[in-house]
């Protein structure tokens, strides 16, 4: 399915490395937030819909793989 919008299945694996980790960066910040941050959430929600259809893209990837993209 990458190769529909001109990635390969390296650059789409790169691409789901990099929303993963901003996935967790925004995880910290909502752990150490003294109060609810609205706007951090809703970014947050935006990269879990950009992550799913992202892997959804990658199609399906052996077990030893699909393990390193986990939350």
């Amino acid at each position: 399915m990458g190769y529909v919008f001109g990635f390969t299945d390296d650059e789409i694996k790169m691409l789901l490395v990099s929303v993963r980790q901003m996935r967790r960066t925004f995880a910290a910040a909502q752990k150490a937030a003294p109060e609810p941050q609205p706007a951090a959430d809703a970014y947050a929600a935006l990269y879990d819909q950009l992550y799913e259809k992202l892997l959804d893209m990658a199609g399906p990837l052996p077990d030893s793989v699909e393990s390193v993209f986990e939350k």
